[in-house]
């Protein structure tokens, strides 16, 4: 059993009747308790010990001095929300300019005024004025009172507090002290007190006013052996630290080892993990339920970042009727959404739906209609999903600014309605949430008579304020291994003790004064983290605690932090360095596995071929023979098994949707114009009015989708769009005379046994009678992609076999300053940048178009036949072939690992 480091049990038989031993916290309280408790005769009756922490000693007198009607008692005592929104109004009120951020302005001066109270330089704000006068003067400082903007802060505070006859926990101190002063509260005759490393002067005060006698005890002396390790980083000295606990734990089961931590509370996550990994890795496995690990932490983890906590907060943001696609994911596949299991198919159905449309965010009305769609196409009988989010919607509608206590009763009835926490009983952990999930709902209403009227965003910030401040620690039984912070572990005796993160740079930690208190006042009188004398005192005596704590001692530090050399604290003196350990079970399994006999690799690099029906109309259109062209693999994994991804939504429109609009634009004026006899014989205003008329067209469905877009925003995508279209058609003018035949047309075509629906951007006849193949493009395309040994760009060849009169191919460049053609073939009246056949290429193996003709059909049926009979090599001539979106399913990046 973990024992304190001072007699407990002769303290507490010394004692006399009445007399109390306090510790700092309630840990080492506990610990007392059951060291007593352990001594007792089993099926004895005994009365607990005279143990008590000072926190709780001083709640259990003010709750007696309530109790006998004491008149100075009857206030309310606020928590931290409570005084946070008193001290929000007194900034607004005593402070005439907005703030980037007033919440830790208001922090700040809560915790000023806490060491006013607590070092007793002011004893009644109300009296504010004449206490802070003379401290000004005595430290030279300026007598204008309003050069310090805390002063006005607190007497507006204080006026707050009179208001609701409410006060701060300090000053329910000091009307304690006042009390005992008073004889209202009945004297001690003796008070112990013992783990204490600093206590404020009032607390001090308080308890040698309570009692007759105060004494304290000191922790009895151990002769240590010290040890230093030296690791590269804080990851290497918790495993390090795991190993060394393992180690002692397999030589002696019952032996206490404990592991004290510098800094815990910023890296509880990490520390836990790989304290699992080394002695449980057994808990890692996701098909085993969970269990109490053999550690146990002081630290408790906020209940926001619990799953119950965060689950719940999580799914109350759909009161917020915005989403973007991350938020809307999370709370869409929440686990605490107590649905059937075809609910989660619909759920699934009805994200990747949303994705396609690529919007920015995602409002509430979008949701419940593409709900509703999807729900029907998947012919689901009766789907809660729809109903969920209607009756959420309808409450969004109608739950409008209210007290608080209202909207912790709509909060659970929200969650409620979504069956939270889901169908599956909870384990004695989440149940253990659900129990203080329900007391921060509380804690939520108490502050109705604070907060006034809130909006739904206030009162789930309140909420979700309050679920980070307050942790959760699992009630469960000890494990032989404590995981402590520095002031977690005063007071405690172990068999083995490790001490991780105390470097230089790390101890004594450096100094953070208040920056709303004369630091003059701070280091004046001690105050905490006033100044680096400050630290290093208490660093020297939490250091001689720790080093007290125990007879077998190591202390670790990070050789390296932040890019500096450092060794270890020299608080420590120059121990003896201990080896480091190499090895844990998790470690050892795997360098099993890597040392194994070598697997024999096959090789197969295919998939098995299309079905027959599986041929027809095939999914992608020309895409599909370009994916396969660029990687075999990719083709097979995007257009057979359906890896798509999606465009990342931005602000604006994007790159695809401006180029979609360009041709959308283009569509609509040569469905008007038809030939360039017309264009030619347009005048200026004329060709305007067209483009005008053609921009809107095709604006008009974008600004629909994207109506959150300010006006301004389209009136300069018009005129992009005019000034990139009069660019374009001046080139157009300068043409020989042709007609456009067809736009935007649908064909469907077979190559290779596939077939495919393609979409043809523009076909033009020619005045010879020849016809020409264009596809628009608003980069900058090259035709050399044609020629290459597999077609990188195989849709215009692909257009121009199964158009019989075609004598020639081309890009439509449609960029701003640089519109051209870009193509190649043979046409009786050339057109700038649309080369011949035998000059596409140096040493041209193509004579003329019939022979190109004949080269794109033999090799796009080589793609087609590859693509149909399951070729998935992962082969590609430039690294930016391989979709690195596609790398999870291919595997690339352990595929060039291994080759290392």
């Amino acid at each position: 059993m973990l024992q304190p480091a001072f007699p407990a049990l002769e303290i507490l038989a010394q004692l006399p009747p009445g007399g109390l031993l306090l510790t700092p916290n309630n840990r080492l309280r506990n610990r007392c308790q059951q060291v007593y408790a352990a001594q007792q005769a089993a099926g004895a009756c005994w009365a607990p010990p005279a143990v008590e922490s000072l926190s709780g000693w001083l709640d259990q007198q003010w709750f007696q001095l309530q109790q006998q009607g004491w008149k100075p008692a009857l206030k309310q005592v606020l928590n931290r929300e409570q005084r946070q929104l008193l001290w929000q109004r007194a900034l607004d009120e005593a402070l005439e300019r907005a703030l980037l951020n007033s919440q830790q302005l208001c922090r700040d001066a809560d915790g000023a005024l806490a060491q006013l109270l607590q070092w007793q330089l002011v004893t009644d704000i109300e009296q504010l004025d004449a206490a802070v006068e003379p401290l000004l003067e005595q430290f030279a400082l300026s007598l204008d009172r309003e050069r310090y903007p805390l002063f006005a802060m607190i007497r507006a505070f204080a006026r707050q507090l009179h208001t609701h006859n409410a006060i701060t926990p300090d000053q329910r101190d000091q009307l304690i002290l006042r009390a005992l002063h008073e004889r209202a509260l009945p004297r001690l005759p003796q008070i112990d007190t013992a783990g204490f490393a600093q206590i404020s002067p009032l607390a001090e005060e308080i308890i040698n006013t309570a009692a007759d006698t105060v004494a304290a005890r000191p922790a009895a002396e151990r002769a240590a052996t010290i040890q230093a390790a030296a690791c590269q980083n804080l990851e290497e000295e918790l495993y390090q630290a795991a190993r060394w606990a393992a180690q002692k734990l397999a030589q002696d089961a019952d032996a206490s080892v404990a592991i004290v931590v510098n800094n815990l509370g910023q890296c509880r996550a990490q520390v836990e993990a790989i304290f699992a990994r080394v002695l449980e890795p057994q808990f890692l496995a996701t098909e085993r339920p969970r269990y109490t690990l053999p550690f146990n932490f002081s630290a408790g983890t906020p209940l926001a970042q619990t799953a119950i906590g965060g689950g719940a907060l999580q799914l109350l943001e759909l009161l917020q009727d915005d989403w973007d696609y991350a938020q809307l994911r999370n709370l869409l596949f929440s686990p605490f959404w107590g649905t059937a299991d075809h609910e989660t198919w619909l759920r699934t159905a009805l994200f990747r739906r949303l994705q396609k449309l690529e919007l920015r965010r995602i409002d509430g009305a979008t949701l419940r209609y593409w709900a509703e769609r999807v729900a029907e196409g998947l012919g689901l009988e009766a789907p809660q999903l729809p109903r969920q989010l209607e009756k959420i919607g309808d409450w969004q509608r109608r739950w409008q600014r209210a007290p608080a206590e209202v909207w912790a009763a709509r909060f659970s009835e929200l969650l409620a309605a979504l069956g939270w926490p889901g169908p599956r009983n909870p384990d004695s952990q989440e149940y253990q949430q659900l129990l203080l999930w329900e007391r921060a709902l509380e804690e939520l209403a108490a502050l109705s008579e604070y907060a006034g009227s809130l909006t739904p965003t206030q009162a789930l910030q309140q909420l979700r304020q309050i679920a980070s401040r307050t942790p959760f620690q699992a009630e469960t039984r000890d494990g032989p291994l404590q995981i402590l912070g520095v002031l977690e572990a005063g007071g405690l005796a172990f068999d083995h003790l490790r001490l991780v993160g105390f470097g230089q740079q790390q101890w004594p930690p450096a100094p953070a004064p208040n920056p709303l208190l004369p630091v003059q006042w701070q280091k004046h009188w001690k105050m905490p983290r006033a100044s680096a004398e400050r630290e290093l005192e208490l660093a020297r005596e939490l250091t001689a605690d720790l080093l007290n704590a125990s007879a077998d001692i190591v202390v670790s530090y990070a050789s390296e932090e932040d890019g500096v050399h450092q060794g270890l604290s020299t608080l420590f003196g120059q121990p003896a360095t201990l080896p480091a350990l190499d090895g844990d079970a998790l470690t050892e399994h795997c360098e099993q596995l890597g040392n194994a006999a070598a697997l024999e690799r096959i090789d197969d690099a295919r998939l098995p071929p299309l079905a027959p029906q599986d041929c027809e109309r095939v999914r992608g259109g020309a895409s599909v023979l370009k994916a396969q062209a660029l990687c075999p693999l990719n083709a097979q994994l995007r257009y057979r098994l359906g890896a798509s991804g999606f465009m990342q939504p931005g602000i604006g429109l994007s790159p695809a949707e401006r180029g979609n609009i360009v041709h959308q634009v283009l569509a609509e004026f040569w469905q008007y114009c038809g030939d360039a006899a017309h264009l030619q014989t347009m005048d200026a205003p004329a060709r305007q009015q067209q483009v005008q008329t053609a921009v809107d067209s095709a604006l008009r469905s974008p600004r629909k989708k994207h109506a959150h877009l300010p006006e301004g925003f389209w009136q300069m995508e018009a005129e992009r769009l005019q000034r990139l279209m009069q660019q374009w058609l001046d080139l157009e003018a300068q043409r020989p005379a042709f007609a456009v035949e067809k736009v935007e047309w649908e064909q469907n075509v077979e190559i290779g046994g596939l077939q495919f629906n393609l979409r043809l951007d523009r076909l033009d006849q020619l005045a010879s009678g020849e016809q020409l193949v264009i596809d628009y493009k608003t980069g900058t395309p090259n035709i050399n992609d044609w020629l290459a040994q597999r077609i990188r760009e195989p849709q215009l060849p692909l257009y121009a076999l199964f158009q019989p009169h075609a004598r020639a191919i081309a890009f439509g460049q449609v960029r701003n300053g640089d519109c051209k053609w870009r193509g190649c073939g043979e046409l009786e009246h050339p057109i700038d940048g649309i080369k011949a056949v035998a000059d596409t290429q140096k040493d041209a193996p193509f004579a003329n178009w019939a022979e190109l003709s004949d080269y794109w059909r033999n090799g796009l049926e080589l793609l087609a036949g590859e693509y149909r009979g399951g070729h998935a090599s992962l082969a590609f001539d430039r690294p930016a072939d391989n979709d690195p979106e596609l790398w999870p399913l291919n595997r690339w990046p352990e595929r060039e690992q291994a080759t290392e």
